[in-house]
């Protein structure tokens, strides 16, 4: 009986993190690889991506570091095989709340994606070098409330306080259920606040922001900490132990597909890169160039003393984790070795 692959189904959010993905599709499959297929399946938020992997609707995803880590914690059988990129989020303040110093996000909240990721740890850190304590609006403790929203929304939600009509506030159901003004009062993510101070997110939402004329640029997530992580393909136990030829030939075909990404300004890249976010492609070619993501296979090896730091920093500063986790059962650093050896042997 001849062998069956099925389609490997990734997760991922429509953020230029996870282009890598995206492009990997795209490009031609290698000859190596086999009789299986790579599926992006793009999601809208971190909880459908985690649910995707908790019910095996997914065999993996690009997912968020610190997230990655409180899964695993939790008892979520997932293994986390590569970085997917290096940097690449932007932090912007909105127009109307007349922010002018970090002291004025005490009156406004700051949106992010998610208080397991990169982005609210980040914050976390900016504001504590400024004396100020970001977290969760019902802890006595906080000085600066942070709300999480899925990363798409987030401009929405500025466009939303300018006044515009609720049809051009969403892209699609989900959007217009959690934007419609009549629910807005109910929701804990804008309850009692007098707007949005501003966000961080992976691009493009920040540059989207930035075009359209609702929010200023404040910083690069790369000013706060150089060529720093943030998202990395995890795979379930259940895919390593039911296809455990695929997992090598895939993370080699991404390793590959990350030499093409670091060519930020060739025609094809954007026009594919524009495709899978769907945005403008003038924008995405922008994004590129300034938000210093990375994509170079030798930043994408698991690095564990600095996911080692992102669980320290969780544990002991934002007092969200509640112990270590045994990063040699979390982490396999095995296949992205082995792809980084034979991409180099071709250069």
């Amino acid at each position: 009986m001849e062998n069956h692959f099925p389609d490997i189904r990734i997760g991922h959010l429509k953020i230029v993190d996870h282009l890598l993905v995206g492009m990997a599709a795209a490009l031609p499959e290698p000859k190596s690889q086999g009789s299986w297929r790579l599926m992006p399946v793009p999601m809208q938020s971190w909880d459908e991506i985690c649910d995707g992997l908790q019910n095996h609707t997914i065999h993996g995803a690009c997912i968020t570091t610190p997230l990655a880590l409180e899964l695993f914690g939790t008892g979520m059988d997932i293994r986390f095989l590569m970085f997917v990129h290096r940097s690449g989020s932007l932090m912007v303040k909105s127009r109307k709340a007349n922010i002018r110093s970090l002291a004025d996000f005490t009156k406004n909240p700051v949106l992010i994606p998610e208080k397991f990721s990169i982005q609210a740890m980040l914050l976390h850190k900016m504001f504590a070098d400024a004396g100020l304590a970001l977290g969760s609006q019902d802890l006595p403790e906080t000085q600066v409330n942070w709300e999480m929203v899925p990363p798409y929304l987030m401009p929405v939600m500025l466009l939303a306080e300018d006044d515009m009509a609720e049809d051009d506030m969403a892209e699609d159901d989900m959007a217009e259920d959690d934007m419609a003004e009549d629910d807005m009062a109910d929701d804990d993510m804008v309850d009692n606040n007098p707007g949005i101070g501003g966000f961080m997110a992976p691009e493009p939402f920040g540059s989207l922001a930035v075009k359209q004329g609702q929010a200023d640029q404040v910083c690069i997530s790369d000013s706060l900490w150089k060529n720093h992580p943030c998202c990395g393909l995890v795979v379930t136990g259940h895919f390593l132990q039911t296809y455990p030829q695929i997992p090598g030939s895939l993370v080699t075909h991404l390793f590959n597909t990350a030499r093409h990404l670091e060519q930020k300004d060739t025609l094809e890249l954007v026009s594919h890169a524009a495709d899978f976010l769907g945005q403008d492609p003038m924008l995405v070619k922008a994004v590129l160039r300034r938000s210093k993501v990375r994509f170079a296979p030798k930043t994408l090896v698991p690095d564990t003393a600095a996911i080692d730091m992102i669980q320290c920093y969780m544990i002991d500063a934002m007092k969200i984790m509640p112990q270590k986790i045994d990063l040699d059962s979390f982490v396999d650093t095995t296949w992205a070795q082995n792809a980084l050896t034979e991409v180099c042997s071709e250069d």
